[in-house]
């Protein structure tokens, strides 16, 4: 399909099933937001999907590093040091969320990716009712396409150089893609480089009986060096430095990942239809940093049925199903002889048995101009931890759960125009503690500790203007976080948690995608098509009872989540095949600790993409492109690390620098 055609099908009608159910997007009573092939196509993410985040309002994602990044879905997760966490994400109904609550999304190639759904704010379903939300990652459909072979060859400064090859081969009852990437890079500042291969495979089968099979294998090898961040002082005279104890011991980590799941599903035409889901993840690790050596080993395995039926009662549809997800986890930490990145003794050695059941039910229903659903998600979760280290007081093996965490959700939609709508919806969350989290800091465990759980209360109003070439999306929402978990610091790389108070999430959210002009408009010689696409997100997170360390910081706002956020980007595109995309984003000011008393600059980053495309003899197609990024050289914070800690008499490290102005090049060719 052409990607001018590609466009005016997303603004006629955008599909989603992020919450169980095949719909198109003005009929979900509920927030999300979609990005489809055409958005991922244009924005042409080269190491990870992360840029592409850019593109949806109420979520705010972060690199300080090709390994170190964090995304947090309206404030949840955003005090999480180092990682997202506190949100679920799958890939194909394969879970990229780990056992600790930790989420990789950095792990999946870009060039997989055939579009991304968010749901904002809990979904009690069988995502499992994430405390602030979950991310749906879906892969290339093969079956969609057509047989042929695309490249695609990246080339920019601080030695990037990145090349995907993707194959297709379809067949009247079987389809199969085939993807395999190498990315390259020395890296912007001092202990950076970065090398990863990727190769993703996903194949389609029709079955008989109406039922069609879909699998998904996927392995990456990664070297990622860290230069980890900076204090202020750096960061405004040498921004390309590393930390001078990472850059010492050569901080890196090196990791193989492998996924791998098969999902089975039947006509859902039918008025009783199922899903099968069976999923595996290997993931092993070294990582080389300067207080230890860490090795982690991880293999993970689980299943998801869901049963859906549809009775004689027309626009009624009944769901329930459960998940099971088993997980062994070893880790264990070895002394790194006077942090030169020598390995020494081991010092810790651990496993961790992590078992997860989710028992969930769904009604749906189209009754006229209203949108009706309901939802219940029951949750047990239990840790065997073994300390195969330490003895007597200081083991701390033991198993460990939370008991059984019920989360509802009830939404209304009303269709109150033929193209607008208005939903209410009120919802329930949670994020269980990482073992960690649960220590004292005498190095005991804490049995009194308890999940964050979330109450989450959002109206939104979507539709369509203009003939339908403009798309609106804007919700209000209320979330309450309970149990609020404090990240406590005791070393550089340890720390503890206790339940601490409460928080207060208020917020708007708004979306839009316009096409001007297109290709059948009478728009001259010069221009076939000129499309908009903006976000913006207003947040207002405050604790509202927090005591920490005997600090009463109640009424002090969250950090790590800027006030403002605003992007927008523009579409040009010329009948000869030349276009021009540029594009802006804002990110206002934010604390970046809880006492409020640091705070980072707001920036507007540029970027403007330049490139000419063709179709050669025919058959060839061809797209050539020049990127520069931060065009006009704004200096900024890619990433801020919350709750910096200072040890000895150094000062507290919160920056990750942002990139400065740079170009990259591309060449894509397909036939």
């Amino acid at each position: 399909m052409d990607a001018r055609d590609t466009l005016l099908r997303e603004l006629d009608e955008v599909v989603v099933t992020a919450f169980n159910r095949r719909q198109e997007i003005i009929q979900i009573p509920g927030a999300l937001s979609s990005v489809g092939a055409l958005e991922l196509e244009r924005e042409r993410p080269v190491v990870n999907i992360l840029p592409v985040f850019q593109y949806t309002s109420g979520v705010y994602a972060q690199q300080g590093a090709t390994n170190t990044s964090r995304v947090n879905i309206r404030g949840t997760g955003a005090r999480v040091p180092y990682a997202t966490g506190k949100i679920r994400a799958y890939f194909n109904n394969i879970p990229l969320t780990n056992a600790s609550g930790f989420t990789f999304i950095e792990d999946i190639d870009p060039s997989v990716v055939e579009s991304m759904e968010v749901i904002k704010g809990p979904a009690p379903s069988v995502y499992g009712a994430g405390l602030g939300g979950t991310i749906v990652l879906n892969a290339r459909q093969p079956r969609a396409r057509q047989t042929g072979i695309n490249n695609t060859s990246t080339v920019g400064e601080w030695g990037l150089f990145r090349n995907s090859t993707t194959l297709d081969l379809v067949q009247q009852n079987r389809a199969m893609s085939l993807v395999y990437s190498h990315t390259q890079s020395d890296g912007y500042r001092q202990n950076n480089e970065l090398r990863r291969d990727a190769i993703t495979s996903v194949l389609q089968f029709s079955l008989p009986r109406d039922m069609d099979l879909t699998a998904l294998v996927s392995f990456s090898n990664l070297k990622s060096h860290i230069p980890s961040s900076i204090d202020s002082i750096t960061f405004a005279d040498s921004p390309r430095s590393a930390a001078a104890n990472w850059f010492r011991t050569r901080g890196y980590e090196d990791a193989r990942r492998a996924l791998a799941g098969v999902n089975v599903s039947s006509d859902r035409e039918q008025r009783i239809a199922a899903e099968l889901s069976i999923f595996g993840l290997w993931h092993d690790e070294k990582e080389m940093r300067p207080f230890d050596v860490f090795y982690e080993e991880r293999y993970t395995a689980g299943s998801r049925f869901r049963a859906i039926y549809q009775p004689a009662f027309d626009g009624l549809e009944l769901s329930a199903g459960g998940e099971l997800f088993l997980d062994r986890y070893f880790h264990s930490n070895h002394e790194n002889i006077d942090g030169e990145g020598e390995q020494g003794v081991p010092f810790s050695d651990n496993r961790e048995d992590v078992s997860s059941y989710n028992l969930f039910t769904q009604a749906d229903g189209n009754f006229g101009p209203w949108n009706l659903s309901a939802g219940v998600n029951l949750n047990f979760a239990q840790r065997d931890y073994q300390d195969r280290f330490n003895t007597g007081q200081q083991n701390l093996s033991g198993v460990y759960d939370y008991g059984w965490i019920l989360s509802p959700r009830i939404a209304a939609g009303y269709l109150y125009a033929p193209r607008h709508a208005v939903y209410l919806s009120l919802s329930h969350g949670f994020a269980p503690p990482s073992l960690d989290e649960t220590l004292t800091p005498e190095g005991t465990v804490n049995p009194d500790i308890r999940p964050e759980k979330s109450w989450n209360l959002e109206l939104g109003l979507r539709g369509k203007l203009f003939q339908e070439r403009l798309f609106y999306d804007l919700s209000l929402y209320r979330m309450v976080v309970e149990d609020l978990l404090v990240a406590e610091r005791v070393a550089e790389d340890e720390w503890i948690g206790r339940n601490a108070g409460q928080s207060l999430h208020l917020g708007l959210e708004a979306e839009m995608q316009w096409l001007i002009i297109g290709q059948h408009d009478l728009a001259g010689p010069w221009l076939e098509e000129l499309s908009l696409r903006s976000t913006y997100t207003f947040s207002h997170f405050t604790f509202t009872d927090f005591t920490d360390r005997g600090n009463d910081y109640s009424g002090n706002t969250i950090p790590g989540v800027p006030d403002h956020m605003f992007f927008t980007r523009l579409f040009a595109r010329s009948p000869q095949g030349f276009y021009l995309m540029p594009a802006q984003r804002m990110v206002g000011s934010m604390t970046m600790n809880d006492a409020n008393t640091r705070f980072s600059e707001s920036y507007h980053v540029t970027d403007l993409t330049a490139g000419y495309q063709s179709v050669i003899a025919d058959r060839v197609r061809m797209d050539i492109y020049l990127r520069v990024n931060n065009l006009f050289d704004a200096t900024y914070s890619s990433m801020i690390l919350v709750n910096a800690p200072s040890f000895g008499n150094n000062p507290p490290r919160y920056y990750y620098p942002g990139l400065p102005r740079h170009f990259v090049v591309g060449l894509r060719w397909g036939l």
